[in-house]
């Protein structure tokens, strides 16, 4: 009897095993990378990051480093650096780093940091981020207002009882190909066309509050918020949540793949969204954490995830 219930073991597993070659149905997993600070990375608390002509720059809360694809070049407060926590990045066309802080701007140009703050002409100390227009000057979104530098002077822009910002507390800002300024606050949109200003508001009040704006390459505006993500074409607004297949309402940040594939950043995970599914990264199928702070895309398709303790993940282009 041993010898009959082993021999049909054996060939169940035959069977099993040939049925597998014959369908040739075997499953591809995504493949990952993961660089920590035991492989050079400054610190492992990740808040933004950039990829620009082969370099990505990563700002932490202990502060920056660029990587070339093998090494490291990490900066931080005793090199110049005006405050170790980076909110947000942007790389010049002649390779200069702009660096949004919560105590001022600096601005770091081969070796040297030059520092920007309230008493040298920002509109205030604390910046959440920052974008540079066609002529490289900044665009700055700071806790009261915008703050730009035209290469000698500082503007400020704020919200007053006219036509102009929505709202003083503002989160991020993007600029489109048109040249038009998009500043997304916690109380709603403002969009600057050099002259005029115009607002966009949501139904709920948590969905004004925006944490990410991102520029596709559509040149539609999608908004991050507290109740989701919208996306703004043509003057109307079309709104995704968790009904709808995110993975949860809080987007954090928000990118576009090579093949046109969007990318939403949560507290619980990543939701990829094709135009008509969605798809969810988490720790189940390769991330190191589900807090992710931070996505972008580099010149070769792979994704960048920034996490909020562990460090990057690199999910590598097929």
């Amino acid at each position: 009897m041993k010898a009959f219930i082993k021999f049909h073991l054996v060939f169940l597993l035959l069977l099993l095993v040939a049925c597998e070659k014959d369908t040739g149905t075997k499953q591809v997993t995504d493949h990952w990378n993961y660089l920590t600070s035991k492989d050079g990375l400054v610190n492992n608390n990740i808040r933004c990051l950039l990829h620009r002509d082969s370099q990505t720059w990563i700002g932490t809360e202990f502060g920056f480093s660029s990587y070339n694809g093998s090494t490291f070049k990490n900066f931080n407060t005793p090199q110049g650096l005006i405050h170790h926590q980076i909110n947000g990045l942007a790389v010049a066309t002649d390779g200069v780093v702009w660096l949004a802080t919560p105590y001022g701007l600096s601005v770091f140009s081969g070796n040297q940091f030059v520092n920007y703050d309230s008493e040298s002409g920002l509109s205030y100390d604390y910046l959440y981020n920052l974008a540079l227009d066609e002529e490289q000057n900044p665009w700055i979104a700071t806790g009261k207002g915008v703050s730009y530098f035209d290469g000698s002077t500082w503007h400020i822009y704020q919200k007053d009882q006219g036509n102009s910002l929505v709202y003083n507390i503002v989160r991020d800002v993007e600029i489109d190909r048109q040249g038009n300024k998009w500043f997304g606050t916690e109380y709603g949109i403002s969009r600057f066309d050099g002259s005029s200003w115009h607002t966009y508001l949501a139904d709920l009040p948590l969905a004004d509050f925006i944490l990410d704006l991102f520029v596709d390459s559509k040149q539609r505006i999608w908004a991050g918020s507290l109740a989701g993500v919208s996306m703004i074409v043509d003057g109307a607004v079309i709104d995704y949540t968790m009904s709808d297949g995110l993975v949860y309402n809080r987007v954090d940040a928000i990118a576009e793949d090579l093949d046109g594939n969007m990318w939403f950043a949560t507290q619980y995970g990543v939701s990829r969204y094709d135009g008509a599914s969605w798809k969810t990264y988490n720790t189940t199928n390769g991330l190191p954490e589900d807090w992710i702070t931070s996505i972008e895309v580099d010149t070769d398709g792979n994704i960048w995830f920034g996490t909020k303790t562990k460090g990057l993940a690199i999910l590598k282009r097929p």
